[in-house]
């Protein structure tokens, strides 16, 4: 490892084998997260859920930013809703865990990057609202979780860090989801869309706090991926700088 590389903190999803109970469940992530971290010059840590307030402490002490990974869908409660049909697997250990490692990650001040759920998680915990489905709560024909067409383009705004990290106005990326912002949270900035208009990433740039809605970490070889993944850790090492002198 080199002497200034910033370590990431990685959050796990949650998977549930068949005929198991809900609070045993198994930690997963795609291996294409820390790959995409070392790719751009970072430590990856992977961060397993837990909910001792001073573990978590400790990681947040020990990291230098952190990635939220994609996953299910987050839990209509947190932003005003009942769950209505087509609202898939809400798992209460892993949103606990989250919600106060993002929490003591913002007080720290240090970077975060949330990826599909990680994205939806961000703008609710800010204080954001989301469609619980797309097709229906937005009315949109385009299908936004296809399988077999999963790469759709995105449109840039201009004057915004994602545009200058990208140094495009358009991007084509890999994209699976059902769910979307509906209302962004306060400070924060749409700064991507689809062609039908749903919110495709998000940012603050005083907290350093970006999010989109795709998977970068699914085109580890696309200019555009290499680009945030390398950005991203950028941002990380400006902290590993302060905090290791």
């Amino acid at each position: 490892m080199k002497k200034n590389e910033p370590f990431i903190g990685i959050t796990c999803d949650i998977h549930i084998p068949k005929k198991r109970k809900i609070d045993r469940y198994e930690l997963v992530v795609d291996h294409r997260y820390p790959e995409a971290v070392k790719q751009a010059g970072g430590y990856p840590i992977l961060l397993p859920v837990g909910f001792r307030k001073d573990v978590i402490r400790r990681y947040v002490n020990e990291i230098d930013g952190i990635i939220i990974v994609g996953g299910d869908d987050v839990d209509p409660r947190l932003y005003g809703e009942k769950k209505r049909r087509g609202t898939g697997a809400v798992f209460p250990a892993r949103l606990k865990f989250e919600r106060e490692l993002y929490r003591q990650v913002r007080k720290r001040h240090l970077p975060v990057l949330g990826i599909c759920y990680g994205m939806q998680l961000i703008n609710v915990l800010e204080g954001g609202t989301l469609y619980q489905d797309i097709q229906r709560d937005a009315k949109s024909r385009l299908n936004h979780r296809s399988k077999i067409k999963p790469n759709k383009r995105v449109k840039i705004q201009p004057r915004t860090h994602l545009r200058k990290m990208l140094g495009k106005d358009e991007i084509d990326v890999h994209c699976e989801h059902h769910q979307a912002v509906s209302r962004v949270a306060p400070h924060f900035h749409p700064v991507a869309f689809a062609r039908d208009g749903i919110v495709e990433a998000i940012e603050c740039g005083v907290q350093e706090i970006l999010a989109v809605q795709w998977h970068p970490e699914r085109t580890l070889s696309h200019p555009a991926t290499r680009k945030l993944f390398r950005t991203f850790v950028r941002m990380c090492n400006k902290g590993t700088l302060r905090r290791r002198k």
